[in-house]
């Protein structure tokens, strides 16, 4: 007979200190209600429950943890669809979706880690698991996930750069998926300030496609490429010869003196600078030393520091 072995929600009991013993029984009548109906031995308003059936403990543990897990997929109601209608604003929103969802599944998994198996039962050769999920713990999870999400939205919103609008609509969407869960568990959801509407009302209040001077002097190309990359995502169009906003990149390189046979020792240093009709209106600088067998060997060293502070500070060169 295939038992089942699906979830529902809550309990009430508090969780146990010690492990939850084997019962068992040989007797189809004595199988316990909660292998049919977990909410029969769960307290609605505290606990998250599940069932699950295996050949062994650990097998039958495994399993009502995933179905446990499965009660938020099934039950979350965002979409993490951008309207196709924005496609000409966020044309990296395929991209987006992915990396929400990579950031969802790892705060799913750090709540899962508080489940504990209440019960087991044993009944001829299938063994069941009553999985629990406290509601106060995964609530109090989320809800620091959910107000540190609001913090970097907030300061992010509040500077309107196009250039972190992609990282604005990721820290968004991953909060509006997050805060279903929060809903799940806490019974109400945390309204955000920042709306998806406001968003794109803002990107769609800027030009499409606004010309933009980028000037190179001394740069890897994987640093000119990084910069062209965001600035394009964001709107902008790169042109040759002059236009009312540029941006001028270069690096300078320092070789540092060290007395190992083998290794060099540089100091790159990375220049921003922003114009505005031909006027200078931010600067950015940035430096990083590191040990390499050659210039170019240390410099790849350094690729990602750099690249991760293009990306992090490109809107403090105010480009809108």
């Amino acid at each position: 007979m295939k038992y089942l072995f699906f979830l529902t929600i809550l309990t009430g009991c508090s969780l146990w200190k010690q492990p939850p013993n084997l019962s068992q029984s040989a007797d189809h009548q004595a199988l316990p209600a909660w292998i049919y109906s977990p909410y029969d031995d769960c307290n609605q308003s505290l606990e998250l429950c599940a069932v699950g059936e295996g050949g062994s403990q650990k097998e039958a543990s495994t399993i009502a943890r995933t179905n446990l897990a499965s009660i938020f997929e099934v039950q979350v109601k965002s979409d993490l669809n951008i309207e196709n209608s924005a496609q000409q604003y966020f044309p990296w929103k395929g991209e987006v979706r992915q990396e929400v969802q990579q950031s969802l599944k790892e705060s799913v998994n750090e709540v899962m880690e508080t489940v504990q198996i209440k019960k087991y039962f044993k009944h001829e050769k299938m063994t069941f698991a009553l999985s629990s999920l406290d509601r106060v713990k995964v609530s109090e999870l989320i809800f620091n996930r959910l107000k540190k999400l609001d913090e970097e939205l907030n300061v992010l919103w509040s500077k309107k750069s196009r250039v972190t609008l992609r990282k604005i609509m990721r820290l968004y969407l991953e909060r509006e998926k997050l805060n279903d869960r929060y809903s799940i568990v806490s019974g109400a959801g945390l309204p955000a300030k920042i709306t998806y509407k406001d968003i794109f009302e803002w990107r769609s209040s800027r030009p499409q496609f606004e010309p933009l001077a980028l000037k190179i002097g001394q740069a890897p190309d994987w640093m000119s490429e990084k910069i062209k990359e965001l600035l394009t995502e964001a709107g902008f169009k790169i042109v040759k010869g002059d236009a009312d906003k540029a941006i001028s990149l270069n690096v300078e390189s320092i070789r540092e003196y060290l007395n190992v046979k083998g290794f060099e020792k540089y100091t790159f240093t990375l220049n921003l600078t922003s114009f505005d009709k031909g006027e200078k209106n931010r600067i950015l600088t940035s430096s990083e030393t590191v040990t390499g067998r050659t210039q170019t060997d240390a410099l790849l060293k350094v690729k990602t520091f750099f690249n991760n502070y293009i990306e992090n500070h490109l809107s403090d060169l105010h480009l809108d």
